[in-house]
């Protein structure tokens, strides 16, 4: 089994971990969300999120099972609205595992009972030239190869997105005070 497949057993295995009495994640009244996570793959995989750079909010469906799997449009979409809006809205093709990725740690925290838990996307894929602008910025980036997010979810604290995104093994987890950084490539975590 591949880390990076999104299998069915991921969500069961984090739920039952955090059940257990993982603390810190989300509250413990919360928990009782996670006794029937079945199904968490099959259902329609969407991302409620906004955009502060560009003034957009919106909604990304981009799995269904009842319409075959995986929607070309919503696809394309995601890959829009993922877009680097700063410099000339350049667009790339977005990995699909962290499309995945920000729809499991989004619907973790609709289960826990979390109302409206809005995704706000402060980064997602930039074009070399502008990564290179971008004091800190790692000269490989994954958000080059549209493989990566920084992100805040209302309602939730960015050490717990953090925390919730380490549970999938998506890849890269920083955490940061103003955001945190999920990413598909190599397994590793870092405090920014």
């Amino acid at each position: 089994m591949k880390r990076r497949q999104f299998i069915k057993s991921a969500f069961g295995t984090a739920a039952v971990g955090y059940i257990g009495g993982a603390v810190g994640i989300l509250f413990p009244d919360e928990a009782v969300a996670f006794s029937e996570p079945t199904g968490f793959w099959e259902r329609d995989r969407i991302i409620t999120f906004r955009r502060p750079d560009t003034g957009e909010n919106g909604v990304i469906r981009h799995f269904s099972r009842r319409e075959g799997g995986y929607l070309q449009d919503g696809y394309r979409q995601a890959c829009w609205y993922l877009r680097d809006s700063k410099d000339n809205n350049s667009v790339a093709k977005m990995d699909i595992q962290l499309l995945n990725l920000l729809y499991a740690i989004q619907e973790w925290a609709r289960m826990a009972g979390k109302t409206n838990p809005v995704m706000t996307i402060n980064s997602a894929y930039r074009t070399r030239r502008r990564n290179a602008q971008i004091e800190g910025a790692a000269l490989n980036s994954m958000h080059v190869a549209g493989r990566a997010v920084d992100i805040t979810i209302r309602g939730i604290e960015n050490w717990q997105v953090a925390e919730m995104a380490k549970h999938f093994n998506g890849g890269g987890v920083g955490h940061y005070n103003s955001f945190t950084h999920v990413d598909t490539g190599k397994l590793r975590e870092w405090r920014g």
